[in-house]
């Protein structure tokens, strides 16, 4: 927690600047980062973040998120036009827990990526009528099936939501473990900002959740004591498949290099984003050192992924003119780009509108890198079970 003292020196050097017609946007101390982000004219956010060498782009992405995180549990107008301060601080609050989760609490990409996590498995053409069946006896065109926060099916109304509100709502889904049902009131930072939804989630299993979008019908009651034993109850088998397959988030039999220790792949036009950092996600295992944790691997992606957008290939909030923007000197836009580690090697395509980040064992030779990766990509976007 900042010191009073330094939050309102930070707020001054910000209101200086802005006094002088000087847009203060961030700042570097000996070790931190500070950003300033202003929304609506009234509301300024300050972030404060150790040096992990992620660019403007990524703080503001995140700062967004939070403002928008803030944004579902007020709503808008709440929030911007409050002439209370102390209610406004006591309403900011409530969002708290959320933000936190956002910065620290998840595995999940989307406040990164700008994109929903999604879980593909063998299982999603039958999930997928057991799902619609749930939401016409809901009156609701919008569902999914979370499946360890992932999106492994939804109603074409799901998919259709910004970014923004999407990933919010799979948090949201996941911020009570202890929960197995919740109905909570939401805003939808895009779609619907100062009018509330209620968000129901139920929880078939442990790992397995299935949400729902309503307004004042049904209850929480109906929906957990009917409509869930009625309709689920049924597909047990298949639920529990779904879950087996959770941790590799891959359907079985995709044939993928043994080399390969994990990827990050995004759709950037649907706002999609496939994840696995499973070793020995190919048909074999042999001749793959363990030499990366499963937190290590997502840790390495994640990095790369930041050294890369924004600096390299292009984010979907990209601001001109945002620091180490090297895309403005170099006369072409930069489809591929790699990396070679002691441990490990990477690379990054940017194709059509699909971004793959690949985790390569050490040993593999850096002339395959390009040829293993475009095989990658075209092996997961074709494959009939990835729906991204």
């Amino acid at each position: 927690m900042l010191p009073f003292p330094v939050i309102g020196a930070l707020n001054s050097v910000h209101l200086f600047a802005t006094q002088h017609s000087a847009t203060l946007a961030s700042t570097l101390s000996e070790d931190a980062k500070v950003v300033w982000r202003v929304y609506h004219d009234k509301i300024m956010l300050i972030l404060v973040a150790g040096e992990e060498g992620s660019t403007d782009i990524h703080f503001q992405n995140m700062m967004d998120f939070m403002f928008n995180a803030m944004v579902s549990v007020t709503g808008l107008d709440s929030l911007v036009d409050s002439k209370n301060s102390e209610r406004l601080k006591r309403d900011a609050r409530l969002s708290f827990s959320l933000i936190d989760t956002l910065l620290f609490g998840t595995e999940l990409l989307g406040p990164l990526t700008y994109a929903v996590d999604i879980c593909a498995t063998s299982e999603t053409s039958l999930l997928e009528p057991v799902l619609n069946e749930f939401a016409e006896a809901a009156e609701t065109q919008f569902a999914c099936v979370l499946i360890m926060g992932r999106v492994a099916a939804a109603t074409q109304g799901w998919w259709d939501l910004a970014p923004y509100d999407s990933v919010i709502l799979s948090i949201l889904c996941s911020h009570h473990p202890q929960s197995s049902c919740q109905d909570i009131p939401v805003y939808l930072p895009d779609a619907s900002p100062n009018t509330p939804h209620r968000l129901l989630s139920l929880k078939v299993i442990e790992g397995f959740t299935v949400a729902l979008l309503c307004e004042a019908q049904p209850t929480l009651e109906d929906v957990r004591d009917q409509l869930l034993p009625s309709i689920w109850s049924g597909h047990m088998d298949m639920v529990h498949r779904c879950l087996r397959s959770s941790a590799r988030n891959l359907p079985p039999h995709v044939p993928l290099e043994p080399s390969l220790l994990g990827f990050i792949l995004i759709n950037d036009e649907k706002h999609r984003c496939l994840s696995s950092y499973v070793l020995g996600l190919g048909v074999e295992q042999s001749n793959v050192a363990d030499s990366l944790s499963h937190t290590q691997r997502r840790l390495t992606l994640t990095s790369f992924y930041k050294s890369t957008i924004g600096p390299m290939f292009p984010h979907p909030l990209h601001v001109e003119g945002s620091d180490t923007d090297l895309r403005g000197t170099i006369p072409h836009q930069p489809v591929e780009t790699y990396l070679c580690a002691e441990e490990y090697k990477c690379y990054a395509l940017h194709f059509n509108f699909h971004q793959l980040f690949a985790l390569f064992s050490a040993d593999t030779p850096t002339y395959s890198l390009r040829s293993l990766s475009y095989t990658t990509l075209d092996t997961l976007i074709s494959h009939p079970l990835i729906n991204i």
